[in-house]
């Protein structure tokens, strides 16, 4: 767009700028929130000083709010003042342009021609008011994001889930085939005492969840925990696929997901005869606002096993055994389970 404006047309730059200042008054409470970013260079100081104060006042005058930085607005009003080499007699000229910073599309841009910096306050404001007319309404969405608040974090379609993890299993000990508790020497009638056992280790999950409504969501995942010595003292690297139906509540900044839980094992230590196939229990993430994206989160979770996680003797590996019988020990085995992560979204809902 080429904007010359000439002493010669005064009186129809007059009409213009009163019809053009009614139109944009009446349009001022659509344009009140949006934020933008002035950017500009010039070949003299005192020149960039006098259109960057004037475009600024500008700018605050239409209900703008001009932000410190391109990345907290949704546009750019740029300017460039340089002296003029083109063919007409005048000594300098402004290039003002407005650009789409989602993409750096330049949207429009216009020349003015001057000769005197004096000249510019007559026109700044038709101008400012002539490029930035290209702006489009902002919907909800992008006013959100114009200040800030980008929502959509807590809305996409996919999510990456990735946490480190904290369970405590809970061994509850069965009376199955013990006396009193315990093992007994069939010879002394000498018995070892056995109690319950809580096993802790680290651990870490990755997933990948589906949000296929705005209250509901699959997440599909792979658990893995290492323990250092096992409840026997082996070295064993724990893993289960995970599956996890969530009904996220979404607040402003926050999100609650309240869970159900569904745990398949994928291999099991060797102090094992007989371990549960299924672990079924429920849990709650506490997810916080982190960029535009995701969110950071909390996890606390309890799962229970049906059937139970049964144990060999330990005495059965000694050359003589303490107490041979019984050949196995019962556990009620459930777990608590204690995480925290970050979880990132991709596609917008």
């Amino acid at each position: 767009m080429y904007y010359n404006l000439s002493k010669n047309s005064m009186n129809k730059r007059a009409l213009f700028f009163t019809v053009f200042t009614l139109l944009a008054a009446s349009s001022f409470a659509e344009i009140h929130h949006r934020y933008l970013f002035i950017e500009g260079t010039a070949s003299r100081a005192d020149h960039y000083e006098v259109f960057m104060k004037n475009f600024v006042l500008e700018a605050e005058g239409a209900g703008y709010t001009v932000t410190g930085s391109k990345r907290d607005a949704a546009h750019t009003f740029s300017f460039n003042i340089s002296s003029n080499t083109g063919p007409n007699n005048y000594q300098y000229v402004a290039k003002i342009s407005l650009f789409r910073n989602e993409d750096g599309f330049e949207i429009t841009t216009l020349d003015f021609f001057y000769n005197y910096i004096d000249e510019v306050y007559e026109y700044t404001r038709t101008l400012f008011h002539n490029v930035t007319v290209y702006i489009p309404i902002l919907t909800a969405d992008e006013l959100n994001a114009a200040q800030g608040n980008y929502q959509n974090w807590k809305n996409k379609w996919i999510y990456l889930r990735a946490s480190f993890d904290y369970p405590i299993t809970f061994y509850g000990l069965k009376g199955d085939g013990l006396t009193a508790g315990a093992l007994v020497n069939p010879d002394t009638n000498q018995m070892d005492p056995l109690d319950n056992i809580i096993w802790s280790t680290p651990g870490a999950t990755v997933g990948l969840e589906f949000q296929f409504l705005d209250f509901l969501s699959l997440e599909l995942n792979f658990q893995i925990s290492v323990s250092m010595n096992d409840i026997r003292d082996y070295f064993f690297i724990n893993m289960a696929a995970g599956l996890e139906l969530k009904f996220p509540i979404k607040f402003n900044n926050i999100m609650l997901v309240p869970y159900g839980a569904f745990i398949y094992p994928l291999n099991i230590s060797p102090v094992f005869s007989e371990f549960p196939l299924f672990a079924f229990g429920a849990g709650i993430q506490l997810c916080a606002r982190a960029g535009r994206h995701g969110a950071v989160f909390i996890d606390a979770n309890y799962t229970f096993s049906l059937s139970d996680a049964v144990m060999h003797n330990p005495h059965l590996a000694t050359p003589i055994p303490f107490a041979p019988e019984p050949s196995v020990i019962h556990y009620n085995r459930s777990v608590i389970g204690l995480g925290v992560g970050y979880k990132f979204g991709l596609f917008d809902r």
